[in-house]
C-alpha cells in the first residue's frame, strides 16, 4: 500500500478526525484540534484515502528536524478500523527515518512494534476501567485501601464542584506542583483547558475546603474516553484524600455508560497502585525511538 506523506495544510480535517472516531484505538490525542493545541508542528502519514492514519509531531532546533511526544498526549502511534500489521508499522518507521534525524513516539496500545535496528522499543504502562458495568458492581472492584479513602474523604464532608474555573484550577496545580515550571508552561496549559471546555470535551471535578479549592481533576472526553489529563492537590486535598473523593465522584456519575476512564498511567509507584486501587487494569503501550544524530550531538535528545 502506498504510503502518503502529508504537510499539515494539505490534510482534509473531516475524513482525518472520520478516521480516528472510527479506530480501534480511538481517544482524544490524535484528533486534528487537539494536535493543533498541543504540537508546535505536525504532519502525518496516511494510506488508502485516511484508512490508516499516523500523525506525526515534529520540530526543528539546531537546523535538525525531530520527532517528540507532545505534552498531555500520551499516545499517538498509528490508528485505523482494521487491525494494523506490524510490517506496515515498521514500514510507516522507515519513511520517518529517512525525514527526522530523531524520534520519540508513544504508539497506542493497539499498535504492535517489533524491536528491529535502528528502532529502540520500550514498553509503558497505561490504566484503564472499562465504566460499562453499575456503580455498586465498579465499586466492588475497589481495593481495601482506596474504599477506607474514599469513605474518609466522603466523612469531611466533601463538597464535589463543578464550578471550578480553569484559571482557578491552573492556579492551584502552580501552587503545589512537585516539578519546576516557566510562567510560560502554565499558560500553555490552560490555553489548552479552555480549548477543550469551549469543545464540550474538558470537565473539571473540584474539592472545596471553606469556599476554597483543595483538589481538583481535569477530564478530556473523546467518544469512548475520558481522560483523567491534568490533576492537582493542596495540603489540605492530600490531608482529607479529595481526589479519591473526586474519582469515586466521576466513576459514581458515569457508571453505566460506554465509556473508558483513561487515567494515562504512571512511572511512579504510588500513583499506579492510586489508579490500580479503583479497579483499573493496566494496559501495554510502547515507546519508539531511532537516532542518526551524530555522537557528540546525543546530548540534544536530554534537552527535549
Amino acid at each position: 500500500m502506498r504510503i502518503e506523506y502529508l504537510q499539515r495544510g494539505e490534510i482534509d480535517d473531516q475524513r482525518w478526525d472520520d478516521a480516528v472516531a472510527r479506530s480501534t484505538a480511538e481517544t482524544l490525542y490524535p484528533y486534528s484540534w487537539y494536535l493543533d493545541a498541543v504540537a508546535d508542528k505536525w504532519s502525518a502519514l496516511v494510506i488508502g484515502d485516511y484508512r490508516v492514519v499516523m500523525p506525526v509531531a515534529w520540530k526543528k532546533k539546531y537546523g535538525l528536524t525531530y520527532i517528540y511526544q507532545p505534552f498531555y498526549t500520551q499516545q499517538l502511534g498509528v490508528f485505523s478500523e482494521d487491525y494494523v500489521d506490524p510490517l506496515l508499522i515498521s514500514e510507516m518507521l522507515s519513511l520517518l527515518l529517512k525525514k527526522f534525524r530523531f524520534a520519540s513516539i508513544n504508539f497506542n496500545t493497539k499498535n504492535l512494534v517489533g524491536e528491529v535496528k535502528p528502532f529502540t522499543v520500550y514498553d509503558k504502562t497505561n490504566y484503564v476501567l472499562d465504566l460499562r458495568n453499575e456503580y455498586d458492581q465498579l465499586k466492588g472492584a475497589f481495593s481495601t485501601n482506596a474504599r477506607r479513602n474514599v469513605k474518609r474523604a466522603m466523612e469531611i464532608p466533601l463538597e464535589v464542584a463543578r464550578d471550578v474555573s480553569c484559571v482557578e484550577m491552573v492556579a492551584l496545580k502552580k501552587g503545589n506542583d512537585v516539578i519546576s515550571r516557566s510562567e510560560a508552561d502554565y499558560q500553555w496549559l490552560l490555553k489548552l483547558m479552555e480549548t477543550l471546555m469551549e469543545r464540550g470535551a474538558g470537565q473539571i471535578y473540584g474539592a472545596r475546603d471553606e469556599g476554597h479549592l483543595s483538589a481538583a481533576a481535569f477530564f478530556g472526553y473523546s467518544r469512548s474516553r475520558a481522560i483523567y489529563l491534568v490533576s492537582a492537590s493542596g495540603e489540605r486535598g492530600k490531608e482529607q484524600r479529595s481526589m479519591f473523593g473526586i474519582v469515586d465522584a466521576f466513576i459514581r456519575e458515569h457508571a453505566g455508560r460506554e465509556l473508558i476512564l483513561d487515567f494515562e498511567g504512571s512511572t511512579l509507584p504510588s500513583v499506579a497502585r492510586f489508579f490500580a486501587g479503583f479497579g483499573a487494569r493496566p494496559e501495554i503501550y510502547q515507546n519508539v525511538t531511532f537516532s542518526r544524530l551524530p555522537l557528540f550531538l546525543k546530548r540534544f535528545r536530554r534537552n527535549e
